[in-house]
């Protein structure tokens, strides 16, 4: 059993196993079908698509806009929103949620929007001239249908996306989000070279962000949802062409070094602003706008997408802080409502507008979840995720049996035709972390797997953990346990707001775990109790409150292990 800091190698003939050169490593995700999911995410998913089958008028909502064009459709800022709601359809049906009926439904569904095209190639909702926002919807249909094509052999579906693709490019579209994703996708399932070379052309998405800019005066990389779909679109595009230049990489490599800064917000979100609030933001204020739902999603898929060229631990550990706290704190418990925003320091507002961004963007990022828990190497398996699930393979079945992040045990129990090595993702969090009893250090564990049945036990010790705040928290602590941020719901611990504005964690007596969370002595000055339990609950709860507090003793907290000021240098200039 062997600690790695870089990826290990396929087995050189005759000498054992060897360990790549850090970044030269690639995962590669495996198909959706070899992976089945269990535990919460599952159970997270089991909600979406019980809210997309039983919850929504999807006639009212989004269908009668295309069946009755009109010049100004009835829909929220001109946005239709229906190929962001039908590209998580399929996927919902691809990872087996809403059995036979997502699968009916998808099939219905895509089938009665192609009968709306028109003879040009057009999908819309507008019979006169195109609203803003009239391409991005049409981008994310784009993706729905080719994903259908893909994933169920349907060609109708594909030969729409093109009409509709043909169309696009007869009419001259300029960029917008989603189209450079949707005509990469055309370009590989059809092999149509033209897609491909108009987002190089007139997207140019082989160019830097600052031209990105020039060309999209609404957002631009002053939005942080935009830039990051920029870059997830521009590692598509590395992947489809094999091009890598300095130009290609520069606002990635970007991006992930103001992610790991304090852009982030504890619970693995960014961007803020008083008005907009989809800005990039360092404030730490953590009120109001703050933490859009988008950015939340886009995120996780583009560290996802990231980790496939850079092998670096913590994008994993990003992933699942992401997950667990802003993008999960998104979604009511029951999973009927979300959140456009996600502050940590104020419970943040219901949103009302199911055809939206947000909403949609939640929907479709949560049916991607499972292919993000596994990662094929050379050769190999690399554990990104713990959660209770199964990956089949025709050479290995691997079944994780846990209650993470609750519960610091994971058991992988693994059938193997043929030895591979094994490679798992130690969070920078746990410094006590063992594998079979060996000691193991964040990053990148690897053991070879004999054939036959082999079962490991990893154990990730989740001490809880007092984290100091940053620039507006400076001087307050937050409390953490595994990947798992906690916050104080006033109702539950009975606090009203004049006590809530006084709480002081004392950080002198002990915390204490329980099954719904940490209880915490807290203080609060000026009352006739002054000394109070209370009860800390995960992040994601639909009635959290506040996150960061005083403490009796200031300066005892620590830094958080996965937002530093920058990364370093090998990790943002590799390749230049």
């Amino acid at each position: 059993m062997e600690q790695h800091a870089c990826i290990p190698s396929a087995p050189a003939s005759g000498s054992g196993r060897h360990c790549a050169t850090y970044g030269n490593w690639k995962f590669q995700p495996f198909a959706p079908r070899a992976v089945r999911l269990g535990g919460e995410i599952r159970h997270r998913m089991d909600l979406t698509g019980e809210k997309i089958l039983h919850h929504l008028d999807v006639e009212e909502l989004f269908v009668r806009h295309f069946r009755h064009r009109s010049m100004k459709p009835e829909v929220p800022g001109g946005f239709a929103g229906y190929g962001m709601f039908l590209d998580a359809v399929v996927k919902a049906a691809i990872h087996g949620i809403g059995g036979d009926e997502m699968l009916r439904f998808k099939t219905e569904r895509l089938a009665e929007l192609i009968d709306t095209q028109s003879e040009d190639g057009a999908i819309t909702i507008f019979s006169g001239p195109p609203g803003y926002w009239d391409n991005h919807d049409q981008a994310y249909m784009i993706q729905a249908f080719v994903l259908d094509y893909r994933h169920y052999g349907n060609e109708r579906a594909l030969q729409a996306a093109l009409r509709l693709g043909n169309f696009l490019i007869h009419r001259k579209t300029s960029v917008n989000l989603g189209l450079e994703t949707a005509f990469l996708m055309l370009a590989e399932a059809s092999g149509d070279r033209r897609f491909s070379a108009y987002c190089r052309d007139i997207f140019l998405l082989d160019q830097t962000l600052d031209v990105y800019d020039r060309m999209t005066p609404v957002n631009g990389v002053a939005h942080v949802y935009t830039w990051i779909a920029r870059c997830l679109a521009q590692l598509q595009y590395r992947q489809l062409t094999g091009s890598d230049t300095p130009q290609l990489r520069a606002g990635t490599e970007e991006l992930f070094r103001r992610v790991f800064s304090n852009y982030s917000s504890i619970s693995g979100s960014c961007s803020g602003g008083f008005y907009w609030g989809e800005l990039w933001d360092d404030t730490q204020i953590g009120l109001g706008r703050w933490g859009e739902t988008c950015v939340s999603a886009y995120l996780l898929r583009c560290a996802a997408k990231y980790l496939e060229f850079e092998a670096d631990p913590r994008l994993g550990d990003l992933y699942e802080r992401i997950l667990y706290n802003a993008f999960f704190g998104a979604q009511s418990e029951d999973g009927l409502r979300q959140r456009y925003f996600i502050p940590f320091n104020e419970p943040g507002q219901w949103y009302d507008h199911e055809t939206y961004c947000c909403p949609n963007n939640l929907r479709r990022m949560m049916f991607e979840l499972p292919d993000a828990v596994y990662f094929r190497t050379a050769g190999g398996i690399a554990v990104n995720l713990y959660t209770e699930s199964t990956l089949d393979t025709p050479t290995e079945t691997l079944h994780q049996k846990t209650r993470y992040p609750e519960s610091e045990t994971v058991e992988l129990t693994i059938s193997a035709k043929q030895t591979f090595p094994l490679t798992l993702r130690i969070p920078g969090w746990c410094e006590h972390a063992t594998v079979d009893g060996t000691p193991a250090s964040p990053g990148w564990f690897s053991m070879t797997i004999a054939p036959g049945e082999t079962v490991v036990r990893l154990r990730l010790p989740m001490e809880v953990r007092q984290i100091r705040g940053t620039m507006a928290q400076t001087g307050r602590i937050a409390l953490m346990r595994g990947p798992l941020v906690y916050a104080v719901e006033m109702e539950r611990n009975r606090l009203d707001p004049h006590a809530m504005d006084l709480l002081t964690v004392d950080n002198t007596q002990p915390f204490e775990l329980t099954k719904d969370g940490i209880e915490t002595t807290c203080l609060i000055p000026n009352q006739d109790h002054p000394v109070k339990k209370v009860l800390f609950t995960r992040f994601s709860s639909e009635k959290r409150t506040r996150t960061y507090f005083p403490a009796t003793l200031a300066g005892t907290g620590e830094n958080d292990s996965l937002f530093q000021p920058s990364l370093p240098p090998e990790r943002v200039n590799r390749g230049k």
